[in-house]
């Protein structure tokens, strides 16, 4: 008697999702396998999020968050142990991966401790510092910013030829007020 393959879903977090997210997410902080969140950064970010289930289970989840116009994260990427080997990350990160696609972002970043699974999808090392929208937003909170021991990985999704930008954004100066026009 063969065994039937387990059904696979993925879809869009819910309210209902906050504390399997936050449970899973920081179980494998613990075990320092990935940074852990807070309650409040995964209600604030949960439109980021899409979950797994498999068998109906709540199996693991994932977000892409936006950084700036032409750059997007991949994040929080976690799957139960016991339901690891699957391919669920990999799934997660793909269906990530064609969000940021959908939403025209060039190159998507991670930051992470598991460098091979994002090597396998494409990604390259990149030095931090080649990422200032994510070093001076969420990294100033992070309280390993002085001594980081995550990789960054960059994958390209679209050659761009002219600068990312805001037609009416007009970046301040020093001791200048941010003015919009």
């Amino acid at each position: 008697m063969t065994e039937s393959a387990p059904t696979i879903e993925l879809k869009r977090a819910t309210i209902a999702h906050v504390e399997p997210i936050m449970d899973l997410v920081n179980g494998l902080a613990a075990k320092g396998v990935m940074l852990p969140r807070s309650p409040a950064s995964i209600v604030e970010k949960l439109r980021d999020f899409v979950v797994a289930y498999v068998d109906g289970e709540f199996a693991g989840c994932g977000a892409l968050a936006v950084i700036w116009t032409d750059i997007a994260e991949v994040r929080s990427i976690a799957v139960d142990p016991k339901f690891q080997k699957l391919g669920l990350g990999r799934d997660i990160a793909l269906r990530l991966i064609d969000d940021a696609r959908d939403l025209g972002i060039a190159r998507v970043m991670a930051f992470t401790y598991v460098l091979g699974f994002f090597e396998k999808l494409g990604f390259e090392v990149v030095p931090h510092e080649s990422l200032p929208h994510k070093v001076f937003t969420d990294c100033l909170n992070c309280p390993k910013f002085h001594k980081c021991d995550e990789i960054a990985v960059v994958k390209v999704l679209k050659v761009s030829t002219e600068a990312p930008r805001l037609s009416n954004v007009a970046l301040p100066t020093p001791g200048q007020p941010f003015r919009i026009s």
